[in-house]
């Protein structure tokens, strides 16, 4: 097959955590298809984002590619502007950093069989949707301090239908769960543009896309591949006994 080889294409994944506080950006340029190296990371970019308030803080370069500011404490329901300024091209993306929605509790319940998967327990997602405002959330899941956090281990949770209600949803990963284990819930809370882009992600790493899966829409400008997320966050764990 004859394959194009086209120009590099910048691409900035970065994420500012409101749970601990940190802005982590990883800059790569794309390679050619059949080149089995590592991407190649982008050392000498400006990297800086900007509050509400305009006010715009620069994000240190750390090594190989890796920028991170510690300590950028959010606020809520605002938006957050990321710029980088790399291979002489200046690159944007905004997000909203939403007010995090609280798990209530994790429940549990045996299930003898299901989807062909050995009998086992499995966890419930309980949380109180807020009636004033429309979210968007991702889930991931793990056992005994180890999450699971591959993109096909990523689960999807928005309030088109139980807008305003409890919720009650169980949860199946990679597996169930054995009497004995801890269940760790990472609940995060996002905003609609990165629900989509991870929606089209995961549909192409699961095979439940188109026979012919593009790269997911990105919030960046200027045709930089990739992502921008600010969130928040919920964790809580229970131990099936």
């Amino acid at each position: 097959m004859d394959l194009n080889e086209s120009n590099p294409q910048t691409v900035i994944e970065g994420n500012y955590t409101a749970e601990d506080s940190t802005v982590v950006v990883r800059i790569t340029n794309t390679s050619s298809y059949f080149n089995s190296d590592a991407s190649q990371t982008v050392n000498n970019a400006d990297v800086t984002i900007t509050d509400v308030n305009g006010l715009t803080t620069n994000v240190p370069f750390v090594e190989a590619g890796i920028y991170i500011l510690e300590n950028y404490a959010p606020e809520f329901d605002t938006e957050y502007t990321l710029s980088v300024q790399a291979n002489g091209e200046t690159f944007s993306a905004t997000c909203e950093m939403r007010t995090p929605v609280l798990i209530d509790d994790i429940t549990y319940e045996f299930f003898p069989s299901i989807f062909g998967a050995d009998a086992g327990y499995a966890p419930f997602l309980n949380y109180q949707d807020p009636a004033d405002q429309t979210d968007f959330h991702l889930i991931t899941l793990g056992v005994n301090s180890k999450e699971w956090s591959e993109l096909t281990d990523i689960l999807q949770q928005d309030d088109a239908l139980v807008n305003g209600n409890y919720v009650e949803r169980p949860l199946f990963g990679r597996s169930l769960f054995e009497f004995g284990d801890t269940v760790h819930m990472h609940f995060r809370t996002v905003d609609e543009k990165i629900y989509s882009y991870y929606g089209q992600a995961i549909s192409n790493a699961t095979g439940g896309g188109s026979s012919a899966p593009g790269n997911p829409d990105s919030n960046w400008d200027n045709g930089a591949l990739g992502f921008f997320s600010a969130y928040s966050s919920s964790r809580k764990s229970v131990v099936i006994e």
